[in-house]
């Protein structure tokens, strides 16, 4: 009895091993059938990206044009704002870094890029004219080119760029300026079409969820926006009354834009379907304003450029288009009265806890000496 009891169990242990082979076989197989061998084809890269890539590379090239044209300049032949330019595209290029990947398509390499239209002959007067026309050149266009893609990218990234484009667009008018070099024409939009709101229209369903107070929403963007805006015609209307005829009247022209910008702000905001907040009776100023009003109202429009830096990142279409554009415009502004230009209007961050550009690898220039000649 003992015996047969053995047997079975015995047969019945070779049964579960048998069985068990038999499924570890159909897995391996169907596996090796179902898991495409690797093609060798990477992955394609999203547009923001791209954009992210092709900024950062754009910026480490512009930064040592810049640092070239620093180190050749005299005291006195521009070059502390050249200075300012390098530490710009240092802080725009350490912004767009990619934590988590490398840091360009392109190698890094020790020697720095040669700007179009650079000789050897940096002693030349003409030699230096035509070194600064390129890098001015090249610094525009690589700051309109960042304003295009932030169009289209994604949220975060499109205020990264939006950023950075206006920097290097302030940075190259700025440059042109002082040098007495002309801009290439840009198509872009004047801030004297901002005087002419245009509503959006809206399609609003019958009743529409509020979003919670603290959520970061278009609604909640343009909410912001719309106080700003507020708030700057206050300040404005005051400082009329304080200001000299010369300030007065770039005061007044300014005014008429905000009001313009109110008007926008609360046409985008019905045709989000929400409602604007309403206008405060008056605002307290502070002492700051009192003893230099010109002063204080570059630091309203500073205020104003991470409520614009927030609605780029997120709204979309025409909505963004509008931030974009207003974001530069209120940074211009800002300069207008005397304040210090933003390293990246629109974004509250701290240069110093940026991460470290990664040290160029260095190429040897000449070829190795041999013993004996």
């Amino acid at each position: 009895m003992n015996g047969q009891t053995s047997e079975k169990r015995r047969t019945a242990r070779w049964g579960r091993i048998l069985l068990v082979a038999v499924v570890a076989l159909l897995v391996a197989g169907t596996g090796m059938v179902l898991i495409p061998r690797d093609s060798g084809t990477p992955p394609a890269v999203s547009f923001s990206e791209n954009a992210r890539v092709t900024a950062l590379e754009d910026a480490l090239r512009l930064q040592e044009s810049a640092t070239m044209l620093a180190d050749t300049a005299a005291p006195d032949a521009g070059k502390p704002s050249l200075g300012i330019a390098v530490t710009l595209l240092t802080t725009h290029a350490q912004a767009l870094l990619d934590p988590d990947g490398p840091t360009s398509r392109a190698t890094m390499s020790g020697r720095p890029a040669t700007p179009a239209g650079t000789t050897a002959e940096h002693d030349s007067a003409a030699a230096t004219d035509v070194s600064r026309a390129s890098f001015v050149a090249g610094l525009a266009g690589s700051g309109w080119k960042r304003l295009d893609d932030a169009r289209e990218a994604d949220g975060g990234i499109a205020r990264l760029l939006a950023a950075v484009g206006s920097a290097q667009v302030l940075q190259a008018e700025k440059l042109a300026a002082e040098w007495q070099l002309t801009l290439p024409e840009q198509a872009r939009a004047s801030e004297t079409q901002a005087l002419e709101a245009t509503p959006l229209a809206a399609s609003c369903p019958s009743a529409s969820p509020t979003p919670e107070p603290t959520s970061a929403t278009t609604d909640t963007a343009v909410a912001a926006v719309v106080r700003s805006q507020q708030e700057a015609i206050y300040v404005y209307q005051v400082a009329l009354k304080r200001l000299d005829e010369t300030k007065s009247a770039a005061a007044a022209k300014h005014l008429q834009i905000h009001e313009a910008l109110l008007r926008q702000a609360e046409a985008v905001t019905s045709a989000n379907c929400a409602d604007a907040p309403t206008s405060e009776a008056g605002y307290r100023l502070p002492e700051q304003f009192t003893q230099d009003p010109a002063a204080f109202l570059g630091s309203v429009e500073l205020a104003s450029l991470p409520r614009f830096g927030d609605l780029v990142a997120l709204s979309t279409d025409e909505t963004r288009r509008w931030a974009i554009e207003s974001l530069l415009a209120a940074a211009r502004r800002s300069i207008v009265w005397g304040a210090p230009q933003p390293l990246l209007p629109g974004l509250m961050v701290d240069a110093g806890e940026l991460p470290s550009l990664p040290k160029p690898t260095t190429t040897a220039n000449t070829a190795p000496a041999t013993n004996g000649g």
